[in-house]
């Protein structure tokens, strides 16, 4: 229950925007998203305390394409959905046969998302610091925020391709995903992947 509470704000937290110009740092992380126009990966999610004690972990896949679709599916412990088109957002729990369905609106706080983000939503949202070089390179944000969600989020880049992300919230809990098999600019991919059907309904 604990990894399906998080995915609630993790997915869908929006913030104010604050009118500062972008720095060098928030250009350089957009040109690097930028280059992403879709992407699909295998996942793994941790959820640790603040004293390190693993509360949660899951597996799955994910699917991304500019510039709002989204596709999050949780295969195990248990199963979970969460996907947009960038105009309504769903979330599908299969073992208790629940789905909600609203609009999409927040772009620039859904940690995800913020591939599609440009230099001055970033630069507005957060304070971005840079660590590392070329070929393996860190980006730390802070929201700016009075009361965000969450107190931190890291990108972690080998080369182009994202292959880490770590959000820490204000209690100290730590959620790491690493993605493996990366597949990037591959091809469009199809807006139905996006989009719920029924089909999805009983889907193993």
């Amino acid at each position: 229950m604990l990894l399906r509470t998080l995915l609630l704000s993790f997915f869908v937290f929006a913030a104010p925007l604050y009118a500062t110009e972008s720095d060098a740092t928030a250009d350089e992380l957009a040109a690097l998203l930028a280059d992403t126009r879709n992407m699909q990966a295998e996942f793994s999610q941790r959820v640790v305390s603040d004293d390190g004690e693993l509360l949660e972990e899951s597996t799955g896949k994910m699917a991304f394409q500019r510039p709002h679709q989204l596709r999050w599916e949780i295969s195990a412990p248990y199963r979970y959905l969460v996907l947009t088109d960038g105009e309504s957002l769903w979330r599908y729990d299969p073992d208790f046969e629940q789905l909600s369905t609203e609009s999409f609106t927040s772009v620039a706080q859904t940690p995800m998302l913020i591939l599609a983000a440009s230099a001055l939503e970033l630069s507005e949202q957060y304070e971005i610091s840079k660590y590392g070089g070329a070929d393996s390179a860190q980006y730390k944000l802070k929201p700016r925020a009075k009361n965000p969600e969450f107190s931190r989020l890291s990108l972690s880049f080998k080369g182009r391709a994202l292959t880490k992300m770590q959000l820490s919230d204000n209690l100290g809990q730590q959620t790491d995903i690493r993605l493996r098999n990366t597949q990037i600019n591959v091809a469009p991919l199809p807006k139905s992947l996006f989009v719920f059907e029924q089909s999805e309904v009983g889907h193993e």
